[in-house]
């Protein structure tokens, strides 16, 4: 029979074991819920990068309207195809205490939340998207302590869409021949052409590194074999999302300028009462010219870095730009908003070696007073202006056009050999190439972007950057 001493000991031993195993089972538990809290950080961060992304791809639909709902359904979606469903969405702001249920926080441009930097570069902040995804969780054995708050897990990224790989497109929906070559075209980027059209692309000479077409192709097509009943993109008119912001950035059609319309010798204007032809060596500042603009030929016209408005005048003046042969023009950091109705713009190129035309869009450096928008575009028709147009930039005719041609609801005829950093041409329906003296001006296109801080104005994909 064991003695009390003995029998006191076995108890004592079975206090401290069993407080062992209370003091073991915590940190059992402790570890359970800080495993749990680790794996949900992952899974949230997860999610986190997937709607950064999708919101990224959605930046051109949006357009003046960051943050758009596009954008934010995106998000979400991306969010439930995480496993994250129900989030409650919250724009222009940064996490703040209580957080009890799931909320997503979408930021374009960001806000910076969580400590994290600004984008750096010159890059348009309404090209980054910020996605914060914050959640309290449960608490499976530290709950029991009293005082013990749920956590709540907060996680971001950060996203910033990329320059599209194609830089011409023709937005026909159904035309013959919306794309049409009568000339060869050797293209640095990749071609689209979005008519349902068994002869959608009227084929010959043509190298690319991709052609798209919606529907087929007459012609034989080399040495590039176009890919042919290619879906149409979303959205159809990759620069539609840019619209409203280049008729906000130019000056208002309402408002006709000094100049008096007919005749200008010499002399300096901001803008015009009626068309204008210049026949002598003039400088034009941006402004509204109603009626457009005519440089007739041997005339010396300077357009100084700012945006044009080319308007009808409401006698009925058509608007427009015309430059003929023969002429000197120089322009940096211009872009011209043909307004009309009527008048397009027009190289007129019969005899163009007696002077020069070197007109560049504008960018990051040549033109401060630019809105964001109009940086990359050279001329942009509106869609209610369905007037044919002729862009020329050609050595052999000393015409060199740097930028962007956006003529969304007009044909275009395309002939482009000089070389440049980048051009771009969307369009309805494009005929590229045409005859000069006697010889065919055959196109080019360029895309080295590096001069305009958001890059190509065309944007396709996205990449994390925080």
């Amino acid at each position: 029979m064991r003695d009390k001493h003995s029998a006191r000991q076995a108890g004592q031993a079975l206090v401290f074991v069993a407080l062992g195993l209370v003091v073991v089972l915590a940190f059992l538990g402790f570890g359970i819920d800080f495993g749990y809290y680790r794996f949900m950080q992952r899974q949230l961060q997860s999610a986190a990068d997937a709607g950064a992304v999708a919101g990224a791809l959605e930046v051109p639909a949006c357009g003046v309207s960051p943050g758009c709902a596009t954008m934010q359904n995106a998000v979400t979606t991306a969010l439930s195809e995480n496993g994250f469903s129900g989030a409650t969405v919250n724009t222009g702001a940064c996490p703040a205490a209580p957080i009890t249920s799931l909320q997503v926080y979408v930021n374009n441009p960001p806000k910076n939340c969580m400590g994290a930097l600004a984008p750096s570069g010159t890059q348009n902040p309404n090209e980054y998207v910020e996605v914060v995804v914050a959640q309290q969780e449960p608490l499976f054995f530290a709950n029991v302590i009293p005082g013990v708050a749920k956590p709540v897990i907060t996680t971001r990224s950060e996203a910033l869409t990329g320059n599209g790989p194609n830089c011409m497109y023709s937005l026909d929906p159904s035309n013959s021949g919306a794309i049409s070559l009568v000339a060869p075209l050797q293209s640095a980027c990749g071609i689209i052409d979005e008519s349902s059209s068994s002869s959608a692309l009227d084929c010959g000479s043509l190298t690319a590194p991709y052609v798209g077409v919606n529907g087929n192709v007459t012609g034989t097509c080399s040495p590039t074999t176009p890919t042919t009943g290619i879906p149409d993109p979303t959205p159809s008119d990759p620069l539609q999302y840019l619209q409203a912001s280049l008729k906000s950035g130019a000056p208002a059609t309402g408002s006709c300028g000094s100049a008096p319309s007919g005749n200008l010798r010499s002399g300096t204007y901001i803008g015009s009462k009626g068309a204008i032809t210049i026949t002598g060596t003039v400088i034009l500042n941006p402004g509204t010219y109603c009626g457009g603009i005519t440089v007739g030929s041997g005339a010396n016209v300077t357009f100084n870095s700012g945006i044009y408005t080319l308007n009808s005048t409401p006698t009925g003046s058509r608007g427009g730009l015309t430059i003929n042969a023969g002429t000197t023009v120089s322009g940096s950091g211009v872009g011209f908003y043909n307004a009309g109705p009527g008048g397009g713009i027009n190289f007129i190129c019969s005899s163009c070696t007696a002077g020069s035309v070197v007109l560049t869009a504008p960018n990051a450096s040549n033109c401060g007073t630019c809105s964001a928008a109009w940086q990359g575009i050279l001329f942009y028709q509106d869609p209610t202006n369905t007037t044919a147009s002729v862009v020329v930039g050609s050595s052999t005719s000393n015409t060199k056009p740097t930028g962007t041609s956006y003529f969304p609801d007009a044909s275009v005829t395309y002939a482009f050999d000089a070389s440049v950093t980048y051009n771009i041409l969307v369009a309805k329906d494009i005929t590229i190439g045409l005859t000069w003296n006697g010889t065919n001006i055959n196109t080019n296109t360029y895309n080295n972007y590096s001069e305009l801080a958001d890059g190509s104005p065309i944007k396709s994909g996205a990449v994390l950057v925080q």
